[in-house]
Formats: structure tokens, C-alpha cells, sequence
């Protein structure tokens, strides 16, 4: 199949999805609703978990201030 053939069949299964949420065919509004929600509840949790991180980069990298400034100085000498 050449690559034309692959981007048809790309766009009209997402041509199929659009109509099938638009005129609820199969339940698809559900579907779709409730994928929505858990991609939501997920985007929410890795923010919150980026969030946690970047807190606990950021408390390391204050508490080793000190250390790296001793460093600096025994290098120097």
C-alpha cells in the first residue's frame, strides 16, 4: 500500500470517529465523554507529580548550595 493509500484510510477512520460522535452511532458520545475524562484525570496527576519534583529538585539543590561552595573553594586552593 503506498503511502497516499495510508493517508486515506488515516482520514476517513477520523472522518468515521467525527460522524460517529456526532450523531451518537454506537454510543460514542459516552465513549468519547468518558476518554476525555481519564485523559483529564491523567494530565491533572502528572502535573501534580511534575509539581512534586520540581519541589523536591528544587529543596536538594538549595541543601547542596553550601557543599558545592566548599568544593569551589577547596578547588581553588
Amino acid at each position: 500500500m503506498n503511502l497516499f493509500g495510508k493517508i486515506s484510510i488515516l482520514i476517513w477512520t477520523i472522518v468515521f470517529i467525527a460522524a460517529a460522535i456526532m450523531f451518537d452511532w454506537f454510543g460514542s458520545r459516552d465513549i468519547a465523554e468518558n476518554l476525555l475524562d481519564s485523559s483529564q484525570t491523567a494530565v491533572e496527576k502528572l502535573s501534580e507529580t511534575g509539581d512534586y519534583m520540581q519541589d523536591a529538585i528544587d529543596v536538594v539543590s538549595e541543601s547542596s548550595e553550601p557543599v558545592r561552595e566548599d568544593v569551589k573553594e577547596k578547588v581553588a586552593e
